[in-house]
């Protein structure tokens, strides 16, 4: 799997001839996607008028193109509709927890448990603050931690566990890849 960071919240994900986008900024991007993830309703890209690519944007379990998805109801402030996802995608477990300003429920922690990749809010306010990102990373356990929607702001994240992260252009990850609970950080450039 190859996964690419676009900033905000947007990134690629791509095995084979198989593309899957997380929260895409534009219908431009749309071109060779098969499906396309969306964390925050309602979102400010709209799907396609002919419904391609596969679009899921709300709770639910799905299966398109062997990926699997099951997304879980994160809207606890009341705001506006949000949803994590756990998706297996070329073998590789993967959390996305979008824009989550609050910490999920135990019940929902416990589906996402001992993934190899998880996707967190990084920055700060309005979403989750560095500790509580960093609180719930530990809790969850993955191999890998990528940070999201910091804009310039990780430095307090990073901080929470004593390390640094050089941005790469792209990273690379096959299943045997993954150290079981290692929480190693992987920064990604936008």
């Amino acid at each position: 799997m190859i996964i690419t960071y676009h900033g905000d919240n947007y990134f690629r994900l791509q095995a084979g001839g198989t593309t899957v986008l997380i929260d895409p900024t534009n219908q431009r991007s749309f071109k060779g996607a098969n499906l396309i993830l969306n964390t925050l309703k309602p979102a400010d890209v709209l799907p396609s008028e002919n419904n391609e690519p596969f679009w899921i944007d709300h709770p639910g379990e799905y299966e398109i193109q062997n990926i699997k998805v099951r997304g879980f109801n994160a809207d606890f402030d009341g705001k506006k509709k949000k949803t994590i996802y756990l998706v297996n995608f070329d073998e590789i477990n993967l959390i996305v927890l979008g824009y989550l300003s609050k910490e999920p429920t135990a019940e929902i922690q416990e589906h996402l448990k001992n993934a190899d990749c998880l996707i967190i809010p990084a920055g700060g306010k309005p979403w989750l603050t560095a500790p509580a990102a960093a609180k719930l990373a530990r809790q969850l356990e993955p191999a890998v931690i990528i940070p999201s929607l910091y804009e310039n702001n990780l430095k307090s994240f990073l901080k929470e566990f004593d390390g640094e992260c050089a941005p790469e252009e792209k990273l690379v990850f096959k299943k045997k890849d993954f150290k079981p609970n290692a929480m190693t950080i992987k920064c990604l450039k936008a």
